[in-house]
């Protein structure tokens, strides 16, 4: 950075990318934050959907899955439309800090669905979906997870029947099933 400085090379959304990916492999998020937010504030950068794509991976590789959170928001109020790998990255971060309501909630904002946290609607619920919507292999490893390594079966259960109704989504015929069975295998509150 300091050389392409020196060369008056102006950064950009792609520099900033790379620099986040490049300190998120060096094990230091907080290093990334730093880096954009000074070369956004003195270069005048509007971070981008990669840009803060690749902040989230840096928290969620890196246990700071609250952090994650707070960038997808304030992605979300700088207007910048979140995509399908957005919600891939949240949605693990979600599974792997054992979060079900958490995932449920990304996993309706991302749907379009009621019952979406108002902190995610702040400018309408078209702003939270990914402009391509939702994919059948996204919802299935969420589902699963929620119900699996979440424990959450009867969580997932629900979410998949307002999923159902989700025009153009296509789920996997044997997702209910596969549900169903892990939901029937764990009695309320029981190991």
């Amino acid at each position: 950075m300091q050389d392409m400085q020196e060369a008056k090379v102006v950064p950009s959304n792609f520099t900033l990318s790379v620099v986040v990916k490049l300190a998120n492999r060096s094990s230091r998020p907080d290093k990334a934050f730093e880096l954009c937010s000074d070369l956004s504030s003195k270069y005048n950068i509007r971070l981008n959907m990669h840009v803060y794509n690749n902040l989230v991976h840096a928290c969620t590789a890196h246990g700071k899955f609250p952090r994650a959170l707070e960038v997808f928001e304030q992605m979300l109020s700088e207007r910048v439309r979140p995509d399908v790998r957005t919600y891939t990255l949240l949605l693990r971060g979600c599974i792997g800090a054992c979060e079900p309501s958490e995932a449920a909630g990304l996993l309706r904002a991302a749907a379009g669905l009621s019952g979406t946290p108002s902190r995610y609607l702040c400018h309408g619920r078209a702003a939270a979906q990914p402009r391509a919507g939702v994919t059948a292999e996204l919802v299935t490893e969420a589902l699963e997870g929620i119900a699996g390594p979440c424990g959450e079966e009867r969580l997932a259960m629900e979410l998949l029947q307002d999923l159902r109704r989700v025009r153009g989504l296509k789920l996997d015929c044997r997702l209910p099933m596969r549900l169903a069975a892990r939901a029937a295998r764990v009695p309320d509150g029981g190991l």
